[in-house]
């Protein structure tokens, strides 16, 4: 394939949907120590952005079963992690939490938001919240926080009786 100028590779991919995700999120001290579903995860959802819908991704498990996602625990422990290292955020409370039958939806933080006013999202700058951490090591005490706080929740009776 010769090549015309900029403009003939720019034009390769008019027209074709791909994801984007810039390398200064890949190597961030954040993302090195993410676990690889949480990785998994962000591509899978990447994959279902386009242009104006970031802030209106949802991660229910129906949906995500059509991208091999079959453990309800894998699938909360993934959206945790990347919530929790700044990679998305909520953007609508649904569920139990919210006492609805809507679903929690989520945003990319490298990216702004635009208004959703059926869903209730409104629009808001990227924030970046990944950058927050300069080493591995921050970023590494912050995930297993995380993981303490989980393992702190009250075990059933029948938990207690083994």
């Amino acid at each position: 394939m010769t090549r015309k100028g900029k403009g003939a590779l720019i034009d390769s991919w008019k027209g074709i949907q791909h994801a984007r995700i810039r390398h200064e999120v890949l190597n961030s001290p954040a993302w090195r120590i993410l676990p690889f579903s949480a990785k998994a995860l962000y591509l899978d959802l990447r994959a279902k952005l386009n242009s104006t819908n970031n802030g209106n991704i949802e991660a229910t498990l129906t949906e995500m079963t059509h991208r091999g996602w079959n453990s309800s625990a894998t699938l909360t422990s993934a959206l945790r992690a990347l919530e929790h290292m700044g990679f998305i955020a909520k953007t609508r409370q649904g569920g139990i939490a919210a006492m609805s039958k809507v679903c929690n939806l989520y945003r990319f933080t490298d990216l702004p938001v635009f208004e959703h006013p059926k869903q209730g999202v409104e629009p808001c700058k990227a924030t970046l919240d990944w950058r927050q951490f300069d080493s591995v090591r921050a970023a590494e005490s912050h995930l297993h926080s995380l993981r303490r706080k989980q393992g702190q929740r009250k075990k059933s009776k029948l938990q207690n009786l083994k």
